[in-house]
């Protein structure tokens, strides 16, 4: 391990390094609001000194590696904001000040409804730093995921965590395009609000990698503030050129990775750095996965197999080279929408081993598919089981039922314990939309499908008399 991997290592407290597993492993509960690299200073002062005339603090939100952010009174404006204030120890170097200032200057000009706005900065406050930004309300994507009652790719709450994490794909793709990358996306730095508001929070890792027309502008302070060579960012989270110390290779795809990682933990559970202590997520982070051609076979927290399409997005999103990854945040996007528009959310139903799952002559209502285990079609034929076929994880089975009414053709048994997907009228309605042109035709099919079975079956009974 370098001197410089070592150092950061040795900064973290012990809480810290909890804190970091934990988030990792999904055991805990994670950090209280926006991580930042520890940075190995004293705890700030429970309370803020500057702005106190103005902004009474009514409580602590939130805590990161500079400083911490309060919920605070503005009693001018009779509201209630976030105060970020710089913590005291650090208010006095030059270099945090100037990352402090530059955090600020780059989160006002980003104006997105992605993006909490800036009301206004105060640096010479006796008291020390601080910035007063809008109060959102809302719980961070990390406590959603690690709160879910209903896992598994397939079901509804992960697909509203994926429209949520498309939302935060537009807000980077934004402000990559004034030229700032965050270095610093994280599934707890991203805050999911009432009524579809989705916010990606904690900018004080964020710089600049282009200049000119439309671009975000700093004050030379701030820019002389960014230390290069030194590694920055959640490791659970980080690109391997941030977790290497190479800023000159940061660019968009560095957040492309970022997302990539937020994507693995809302598929699986766990950050795809994960690992048993702090040194061994950062070697992990540092070394990314690769090849991008490598197959990548993801599960959930219940062991369910993610669809395929899924794993080679997370795939070439953490691809260790840039150049394998998505070139752009947008490109990442289309493939996540690509899955929501063509991907069905269905309830999963657990069957032991044995269990009669649809009977012969029975009415049909839903169609299921074999997400876990084996099971066995058959039929009765002049008294006798005659079995039709197996099917295994991908088979479907019932689906004449779900366009047009009548008995079930053939009896399904578990052969093993199973899980299957759930699929009712309902929802093909809810994705296809049935009384469309397109619904039509492929309600068409179904019913012609329901037509030939039936005669296949009568054809069978007429044979075997």
């Amino acid at each position: 391990m370098n001197d410089g991997l070592s150092s950061f290592i040795a900064a973290l407290s012990r809480e810290e390094r909890e804190h970091l597993l934990a988030t990792l492993t999904g055991t805990g509960d994670g950090p209280a609001t926006e991580p930042a690299v520890p940075s190995g200073h004293p705890a700030p002062a429970p309370a803020p000194a500057p702005g106190r005339k103005r902004f009474p603090v009514l409580d602590r939100v939130g805590a990161g590696g500079m400083g911490c952010v309060y919920r605070v009174h503005d009693r001018l404006l009779l509201r209630e904001s976030a105060m970020k204030v710089l913590a005291p120890e650090l208010a006095t170097q030059p270099k945090y000040v100037g990352r402090f200032l530059g955090e600020v200057q780059i989160q006002a000009q980003l104006e997105h409804p992605g993006i909490v706005p800036v009301h206004e900065v105060t640096l010479d406050d006796p008291g020390g730093c601080y910035f007063v930004m809008r109060l959102v309300s809302g719980t961070s994507m990390g406590a959603w995921i690690r709160r879910m009652t209903t896992a598994g790719t397939f079901s509804e709450e992960s697909q509203e965590l994926l429209s949520a994490f498309v939302k935060v794909c537009d807000t980077l793709a934004y402000a990559h395009s004034r030229g700032v990358v965050h270095g610093d996306v994280t599934s707890e730095n991203i805050v999911v609000g009432p009524f579809g508001a989705v916010y990606l929070m904690d900018w004080g890792l964020a710089r600049l990698v282009r200049s000119g027309a439309g671009s975000v502008t700093i004050s030379a302070a701030a820019k002389n503030a960014v230390s290069d060579g030194e590694m920055a960012g959640t490791p659970a989270f980080m690109a391997p050129e941030q977790a290497s110390g190479h800023p000159d290779l940061i660019d968009e795809r560095t957040d492309v990775f970022g997302l990539g990682a937020v994507l693995h933990l809302i598929l699986t559970g766990q950050s795809p750095n994960a690992g048993r202590s702090v040194e061994e997520v950062v070697q992990r982070s540092r070394a990314g996965l690769s090849p991008v051609s490598r197959p990548l076979a993801l599960t959930n927290p219940d062991g369910l197999p993610v669809p395929s399409g899924l794993c080679g997005v997370v795939a070439r999103a953490l691809a260790a080279d840039p150049n394998e990854r998505h070139q752009g945040v947008l490109e990442l996007k289309r493939d996540v929408e690509r899955f929501l528009r063509g991907g069905l959310a269905w309830p999963l139903r657990r069957l032991a081993a044995g269990t009669c799952i649809v009977s012969e002559g029975e009415p049909g209502e839903a169609a299921f598919v074999v997400v876990q285990g084996t099971c066995v079609v058959y039929k009765q034929v002049r008294g006798e089981r005659r079995e039709l076929r197996r099917l295994e994880p991908g088979g479907v089975f019932g689906e004449a039922a779900i366009f047009s009414p009548g008995p079930r053709t053939a009896s399904v048994d578990a052969v093993t314990d199973v899980v299957l997907g759930v699929v009712t009228r309902e929802i093909i309605e809810a994705g296809l939309g049935l009384d469309s042109a397109l619904g039509v035709f492929v309600t068409a099919l179904g019913e012609r499908f329901r037509d030939l079975d039936a005669r296949s079956t009568a054809g069978d009974a007429a044979r075997d008399r």
